[in-house]
């Protein structure tokens, strides 16, 4: 990952606001390996839309969301 790209990454997650659905909450990063992975248009869940049209291989997403992408169940969130 070139400099330019890694900063705007770490910009990203340090925002802390999903992507997907965007709410603000502890997030972690979606990766694919190559966008020409994603299938084609027309065919796309909505977050591999969303990853198409910006060209990132990246999604901040929160961990539900990150679940859902995964087609798990959502991840209950941690309490004190």
């Amino acid at each position: 990952m070139e400099l330019g790209a890694l900063k705007e990454l770490v910009t990203r997650l340090l925002a802390g606001r999903c992507e997907s659905c965007g709410r603000v909450d502890e997030v972690e990063v979606h990766h694919v390996a190559k966008l020409a992975d994603l299938a084609r248009s027309g065919n796309r869940s909505p977050w591999a839309d969303l990853m198409a049209s910006r060209k990132r291989k990246t999604l901040v997403v929160r961990a539900s969301c990150h679940a859902n992408i995964h087609g798990r169940s959502p991840v209950p969130a941690h309490t004190e």
